[in-house]
């Protein structure tokens, strides 16, 4: 009975491990969904943390080497109707759109060599953001400025994610993971007739928090 419940345990983990993302050298990855938290703003005030969600905007190559793939993402997105708090929790409610331009290079590790894979993993990353919109009194609505705002910089990106080979070519993945970020800041604030109110040029270090970093679909092929 041990010699039968020891062959069967063997033939199930040679299938899991034949049926991995690891049995191949390339994958291409689509994203499908990412909760997370943007950088912040002019002075933004958060009394909790606001998280937005984005959807198939951006793409990943990997090459696979057994437990250790190397990987870069493009990911470039927009959110329309972007709103936050500026100043104080009662000042200001600033309004527009949102355009980030995102490339990561890094690494991630599996863990086991089974079906379903936890991992972790670094990203080095350039980040570029763009904001246009106007701030109003949060109160009354009174137009206050149009505001301009441009990021330019980089990022550290750590995670943790579990991935799953639905069948060997076809791989779902997720994760979380945090980033820190440092960029170098152009704040412009103007008029209605377009004249420049203030314009303020700076350094700045943030991190953000990602409860669903990346939720992607990839599609393993080359065999050695």
């Amino acid at each position: 009975m041990k010699k039968l419940f020891t062959i069967l345990f063997t033939v199930m983990g040679f299938h899991s491990f034949a049926q991995s993302q690891n049995d191949y050298s390339y994958s291409i990855g689509i994203k499908v969904l990412a909760i997370e938290e943007f950088p912040k703003l002019l002075n933004e005030v958060r009394t909790k943390i606001p998280y937005n969600t984005t959807a198939f905007d951006g793409v990943m190559l990997k090459i696979i080497d057994n437990q250790i793939s190397y990987r870069i993402q493009v990911i470039s997105g927009k959110t329309n109707d972007y709103t936050f708090t500026n100043e104080c929790s009662t000042c200001e409610t600033v309004t527009g759109s949102y355009k980030s331009f995102d490339v990561k290079l890094g690494f991630e590790r599996s863990m086991v060599y089974t079906k379903l894979q936890p991992f972790y993993g670094f990203d080095l990353g350039f980040k570029r953001a763009r904001f246009d919109g106007k701030s109003q009194d949060k109160n009354t609505n009174t137009f206050f400025y149009n505001a301009a705002i441009e990021k330019n910089g980089g990022s550290i990106n750590s995670f943790l994610g579990l991935k799953y080979s639905i069948v060997p070519q076809l791989t779902i993945s997720a994760e979380a993971g945090i980033d820190y970020i440092y960029t170098y800041d152009k704040e412009v604030k103007s008029s209605n007739a377009n004249a420049v109110l203030s314009q303020n040029q700076f350094d700045r270090w943030q991190f953000t928090t990602k409860p669903l970093g990346l939720l992607s679909l990839q599609f393993n092929f080359g065999r050695d």
